[in-house]
């Protein structure tokens, strides 16, 4: 099990590109380019990702309230927020744990599921009828000071334990390097503090997890750490949704 496949996707920084697109607060070309780097070449239908942008611009409602773009991760532990038994549930599971759900008009939800393989990105596109199940919707400090509480008591543990190997020459910079992965390739200029703070806390703690399971092996603190997933995910979730209503306030 890939612990990078659990705590991160491409399609949390998509979501405040596209998020950013849609409020006019970075260009097409800029948001052409964030794709690129996200996921490579994008796909839709056999068609250019431009066709998928299009598509998306007419199908949004940037008017109601609450954030007209969600960030849906799942994993173990986390269903993800989709109607149990649905098309787009069924489709995320067969194409991984992460997808972007776009408010429509009459009450229609766009599920857009990503594919992410090494020659690019191909997209699925669902339409929901029925309500979305509701998020925790925590705010950014929320999100952190959760993610922040069980990041201590997953080392309190370890520590009490004797901590873990260190097998690797520096494993801070492994660290460092593999958080400076996660947050590649950045964020529009707009993208709020506070949800940038909030995905930095994020890809920092995953990076530890990474190191320690993956880059080290060291599987003796499986429970301890596999804990942190889902705050891990909950924490992108709640971030994306700042900067979203952040773009929609200032539109």
């Amino acid at each position: 099990m890939s612990t990078r496949a659990e705590v991160f996707s491409p399609a949390q920084n998509t979501a405040v590109w596209l998020s950013a697109w849609l409020c006019g607060h970075v260009s097409t070309d800029d948001v052409l380019s964030a794709l690129l780097d996200l996921g490579g070449p994008h796909t839709f239908h056999d068609e250019p990702v431009t066709e998928l942008l299009r598509d998306i611009r007419v199908a949004t409602n940037l008017a109601d309230d609450g954030p007209a773009v969600r960030l849906i991760l799942s994993g173990p532990g986390q269903p993800p927020e989709l109607p149990a038994g649905s098309v787009s549930a069924l489709a995320l599971a067969e194409s991984g744990s992460a997808a972007i759900a776009v408010r429509g008009y009459a009450g229609i939800t766009h599920v857009l599921i990503p594919h992410y393989t090494p020659e690019g990105t191909t997209w699925r596109w669902c339409e929901e009828h029925d309500r979305l199940p509701e998020p925790a919707w925590l705010s950014p400090g929320e999100a952190d000071a959760l993610l922040s509480h069980a990041t201590e008591e997953a080392a309190v543990l370890i520590r009490a334990t004797g901590g873990t190997r260190a097998d690797l020459p520096n494993p801070r910079l492994t660290v460092g390097s593999l958080a400076d992965f996660y947050d590649t390739p950045g964020l529009p200029m707009s993208t709020t503090p506070r949800a940038a703070k909030l995905f930095a806390r994020a890809d920092r703690v995953a990076a530890v997890i990474e190191t320690v399971v993956d880059k080290l092996g060291d599987h003796s603190f499986d429970p301890q750490l596999f804990s942190l997933w889902r705050h891990i995910r909950t924490a992108r979730m709640a971030g994306v949704a700042d900067a979203v209503l952040n773009y929609q306030r200032a539109n």
